[in-house]
């Protein structure tokens, strides 16, 4: 691979968007597969 492609892969904004993108995927499919696990624990 060019490692000009890797250090920019590797900079700060793009890991933070990754990382922000997978968790909210992750919190989207979280509550559609168990939707109101919230209000159950405040019940």
């Amino acid at each position: 691979m060019d490692t000009n492609l890797l250090k920019y892969l590797s900079t700060v904004p793009v890991v933070a968007a990754v990382w922000m993108t997978f968790t909210a995927g992750l919190i989207i499919e979280i509550n559609r597969l168990f939707p109101d696990v919230l209000y159950f624990y405040l019940k």
